[in-house]
């Protein structure tokens, strides 16, 4: 097994292109991010720009994903969703199949209870998550 990193670094498009996608997308990861304390807009952006997180860019609608790869597992983390539900499905398949190439064993992802409902079909289950504020 690979040696624990917390970096993997995908093909990357022109850096204009995503620059320009990321301006275009950047509203709307603001707000999917007002709902947690564990990253600013800048930490995101950063994320995206150094290859350890990915922008899925829909028409009204964007997915930002991070790697994080553990000693036996690589996974695939949904960092924030935002925009037409509709689309986020469509996005979706195309995170999957991306997955499934780059030799990813796992997508994660934390959100509110309804999530849940709505993901299932795609074959999600729901696993429970602990925490204490210090």
């Amino acid at each position: 097994m690979e040696k624990a990193i917390n970096k993997v670094t995908p093909i990357k498009k022109q850096p204009e292109e995503w620059e320009i996608q990321w301006q275009r997308c950047k509203p709307l990861i603001e707000k999917a991010i007002e709902y947690q304390d564990s990253y600013t807009i800048d930490d995101v952006e950063a994320k995206i720009e150094n290859g350890i997180a990915l922008l899925w860019p829909g028409k009204e609608t964007a997915i930002v994903t991070e790697f994080v790869v553990f000693p036996n597992k690589k996974v695939l983390h949904i960092l924030c969703i935002a925009g037409k539900y509709e689309e986020v499905e469509e996005i979706y398949k195309s995170i999957e199949s991306h997955a499934r190439e780059i030799g990813i064993d796992k997508i994660t992802g934390i959100g509110r209870k309804g999530w849940f409902r709505k993901v299932k079909h795609l074959g999600f289950e729901q696993e429970y998550m602990i925490s204490k504020e210090l």
